[in-house]
């Protein structure tokens, strides 16, 4: 289940391991999630956590600047490892078939796969399926994850102030 898609559910697994690095003895704790939820803050603030500097998990793996040179082209549906992994639950969750997925992406000129672990080639056949379902025709964007090293190294410098 996409469990940034239901608040609560999300912040008691959030505060569940956050808990649970207290009480290793954490003295400091990064959150690699982006505002995927609307009380974040107030969330982390009892466990000395920073949060990296991102709106989404998007914002994470690539800059602004790459995600507005993409929207030039058009609006497109991103898709992480991750996400390309969880889409059958996360559209199961929402209730949608391949007709309510397909209308409410109907906006989207297609999804980029984020190859941010470099198997794009083997994962055709899970973007083969996903385009199926959606109609959404997809592209591969190569990811260097220096950005995603530069907000965690800004996160970690954060909690030493």
């Amino acid at each position: 289940m996409w469990i940034s898609m239901v608040s609560n559910r999300l912040q008691a697994a959030l505060a569940a391991k956050l808990e649970q690095c207290r009480s290793d003895g954490a003295e400091g704790i990064i959150v690699l999630y982006g505002q995927c939820h609307p009380g974040m803050d107030k969330i982390l603030k009892p466990y000395h956590a920073a949060l990296i500097n991102c709106q989404n998990c998007v914002d994470a793996l690539i800059t602004r600047k790459g995600m507005e040179d993409k929207a030039k082209e058009g609006l497109y549906f991103y898709l992480s490892p991750g996400w390309l992994d969880a889409w059958k639950d996360i559209f199961r969750c929402m209730n949608w078939g391949v007709e309510e997925a397909r209308m409410a992406m109907g906006s989207f000129k297609g999804s980029v796969y984020l190859d941010t672990l470099k198997d794009a080639s083997s994962r055709e056949k899970d973007l083969l399926e996903f385009f199926d379902f959606t109609n959404l025709p997809f592209q591969i964007m190569p990811v260097d994850l220096g950005h995603f090293r530069s907000i965690i190294t800004r996160a970690k410098e954060s909690l030493e102030d």
